[in-house]
């Protein structure tokens, strides 16, 4: 909230969303509302009971009047500049840009001591300049766009339909995708947010704690990555077809991440499946291996999933 209010950009409200938390935070926005601090009056603050990071931005775009939108989750905050920085890149590239997003710096971990740009392999010249082909980068990787850098045109995140509530890991990436379909992206290449990595063994905790499912985070994967087929298959992207072939890769991914899931699971019928559906996307040699194993040896074809692990690649 400090970092928000500190901004050199000052025509905005500040929408705080409480997705039913249990510590205390209504008490302590009610103390920080009635402490006397300059722009307060531009806050507002609304709870609901506990269903999902979604469903709360839904719930607080639903009541934004600006026209433009910019996320901030609890654990980050903006650098002072950095919504006038995103506003002037804005108006320097025009209104065919309808996003715009920053570098951010991570912190609280060693082995992430690095930027979001650095750390997806992101190498931008300009100072600020334009995402080219937003549809097939964000297909591809996550480029590192995180959402707590985002600024977008409040109509466009109602054109796409806001967050998928269905979704409760990976529904900012998606948002992402979903709207690169509707607008071009423009970015300014310096990190103004900071954004907290702490590792998952600490931040993951309460309703989060199952984002450390293998299994969760592999359902949420292929909703999302069937849900971009369907959409490219009615997008003019002139890339469609290339598009298409990277979400199918990842699908393969996904399959045969669930097929070393059965496997670790001792469940060979439901394994086997799982091979048959990646292949279905992109037959490999990986693949073939993986379904004769599972067939001829499947107690070796087990041991070799819980040795490798869920990642398609290895295995």
């Amino acid at each position: 909230m400090d970092s928000v209010l500190a901004q050199t950009f000052s025509d905005y409200e500040l929408i705080i969303a409480d997705d039913g938390s249990s510590d205390a935070t209504s008490d302590l926005i009610t103390s920080y509302l009635q402490s006397g601090e300059s722009k307060t009056d531009c806050i507002r603050y609304f709870r609901q009971p506990n269903q999902g990071k979604s469903v709360a931005l839904n719930n607080a775009m639903l009541q934004a009047k600006g026209e433009w939108i910019a996320f901030l989750d609890s654990d980050d905050r903006w650098l002072p500049e950095k919504l006038e920085r995103q506003f002037r890149a804005i108006e320097q590239f025009g209104d065919r840009r309808g996003a715009c997003f920053t570098d951010g710096q991570f912190v609280n971990n060693q082995h992430m001591d690095t930027t979001a740009f650095e750390f997806f392999g992101q190498h931008y010249e300009e100072s600020v300049g334009t995402l080219p082909d937003a549809v097939k980068t964000l297909a591809t990787t996550p480029a590192g766009i995180s959402i707590v850098t985002l600024v977008c045109r409040a109509d466009l995140v109602r054109k796409v339909g806001g967050f998928d509530p269905d979704l409760r890991f990976t529904e900012d990436y998606d948002f992402l995708f979903r709207l690169a379909l509707v607008t071009d992206f423009c970015f300014v290449n310096e990190p103004l947010v900071v954004i907290d990595r702490t590792p998952a063994e600490k931040r993951h905790n309460g309703s989060s704690a199952v984002w450390d499912e293998v299994d969760f985070r592999l359902q949420c994967e292929q909703r999302r990555y069937e849900k971009w087929l369907a959409l490219t298959d009615q997008s003019s992207n002139q890339n469609s077809a290339e598009i298409r072939g990277i979400i199918m890769h990842h699908l393969r991914k996904v399959h045969s991440g669930w097929a070393n899931w059965y496997l670790s699971n001792a469940d060979y019928a439901m394994a086997a499946r799982e091979i048959r559906r990646a292949a279905n996307y992109q037959l490999t040699p990986g693949l073939i291996v993986k379904r004769i194993l599972t067939r001829v040896c499947p107690g070796i074809a087990r041991m070799m999933a819980l040795r490798r692990g869920f990642d398609a690649q290895v295995f």
